[in-house]
């Protein structure tokens, strides 16, 4: 509960501050017998002393966690290590895998080329077959005359010889069938029986692959399970402390919105517009320059003020430095902050009041930059620097300054 409601009540108004000064053991009766300035001026100094208890134990928190994350992340490191050397192994066997592949892609290569060398060995032995076969029945069919009948029916020497001749090279040609008809019956079996032995080479081979795949895939599903369940360990860690850092942030930015409302004649608007940061932060107007919005000069870590009303949709623009603030005015334009720090960083997502604190003037060199300042500027809703603009919001910044 805000502390200007708790102390606007009528009914409630004692409960409420009792509870509220409960703390620092101040009574109601205590506070109502004040007057009101002294009251809400003893009020702050009990926020004062509650605040920095709660971010005492916040930062324990964070502590904490960081440490978590720290042992995770070293958990997570040598259990890296030792899923390294499983995968290394996995490698391995993959190798090994693969070699094994090629080597039976080899044998079922060789199986193709013996088939073909099976089925041509066997026209040839159909060939000498039909040949043999048709030999012998023209034999059988056709005279089969004795040595004593071709002498006897033989005019002259030169017709013996010349018959004798012929009776040998049919002899021979039907000889040479035969043994080739013989040796092509042998090729075919030796053929046919070296691809059966591939064939049952190829069989078992693909049956220890199949396991060999198994297995391998089945380390390779540890590996993975192992190393989700490590990473979604550390990654619940890491929400929770983001988380915590979201909060820390969020305390720091209703502090320095307290700050800031604790002075506010140093804080200056015109025209319906906030200047940046307190005036006296600033350096003049005579040092201001034109980028591609409008430099000021301020010492790193000021404050910087929303300057109207709108939602924060981006940290991070380039050449400004990741916590650079683009803020979206209920207007509709959009504005930069260009060198920013990390300070007073407002989430993502946050509806601002004009005047609110937002971002910190960054320390030291933040993106492409000489030295803490200032950069300002209207832009798209990526953060880019609308051109042509820097005029118009020279003018906006001059006229809220003199206000």
């Amino acid at each position: 509960m805000d502390h200007v409601d708790a102390i606007a009540g009528a009914d409630g108004r004692a409960a409420t501050m009792q509870r509220c000064c409960r703390g620092c053991r101040v009574s109601a009766a205590t506070v109502f017998s004040m007057r009101a300035p002294k009251a809400i001026f003893l009020l702050l100094a009990c926020c004062a002393a509650v605040l920095p208890l709660a971010a005492s134990a916040q930062g324990a928190d964070t502590q904490q966690l960081q440490q978590t994350l720290d042992s995770q992340n070293g958990v997570l490191a040598g259990a890296q290590g030792s899923l390294d050397k499983v995968q290394a192994k996995l490698d391995a066997a993959q190798a090994a895998y693969d070699s094994e592949q090629a080597k039976l892609n080899q044998i079922q290569a060789d199986i193709k080329a013996a088939h073909k060398r099976l089925v041509l060995l066997e026209r040839k032995l159909e060939l000498a077959n039909a040949a043999l076969t048709s030999n012998l029945v023209g034999q059988y069919k056709g005279t089969h005359p004795d040595l004593i009948t071709v002498l006897m029916n033989s005019h002259g020497f030169a017709e013996l010889v010349d018959t004798a001749n012929f009776l040998r090279d049919v002899q021979d040609r039907n000889a040479r069938i035969l043994a080739f008809a013989k040796q092509m019956r042998i090729e075919v079996i030796a053929e046919a029986t070296r691809l059966g032995n591939m064939q049952v080479v190829v069989e078992k081979r693909t049956a220890a692959l199949r396991i060999q795949r198994n297995k391998i895939d089945k380390i390779h599903i540890e590996v993975l399970r192992r190393r989700d369940a490590l990473m979604a360990k550390r990654d619940r860690t890491a929400a929770a402390l983001k988380a915590i850092h979201n909060q820390e942030a969020a305390l720091q930015g209703q502090i320095n919105q307290r700050n800031a409302a604790a002075a506010p004649g140093d804080i200056v608007s015109g025209g319906g517009f906030t200047f940046p940061m307190s005036r006296s932060a600033a350096a003049g107007p005579g040092s201001w320059s034109l980028d591609q919005g409008v430099d000021i000069t301020a010492p790193g870590n000021t404050a910087l003020l929303a300057v109207g009303s709108g939602t924060i949709v981006l940290h991070g623009i380039g050449g400004f430095g990741q916590w650079a603030p683009v803020l979206h005015l209920d207007s509709g334009s959009y504005v930069y902050y260009g060198h920013a720090g990390p300070g007073n960083a407002v989430p993502i997502g946050t509806h601002v009041s004009a005047g609110q604190v937002i971002s910190e003037v960054g320390a030291g060199i933040v993106g492409i930059s000489t030295g803490p300042h200032l950069e300002i500027g209207f832009s798209d809703a990526a953060g880019t620097p609308a051109g042509g603009t820097a005029g118009s919001m020279m003018s906006l910044l001059q006229g809220s300054y003199g206000g």
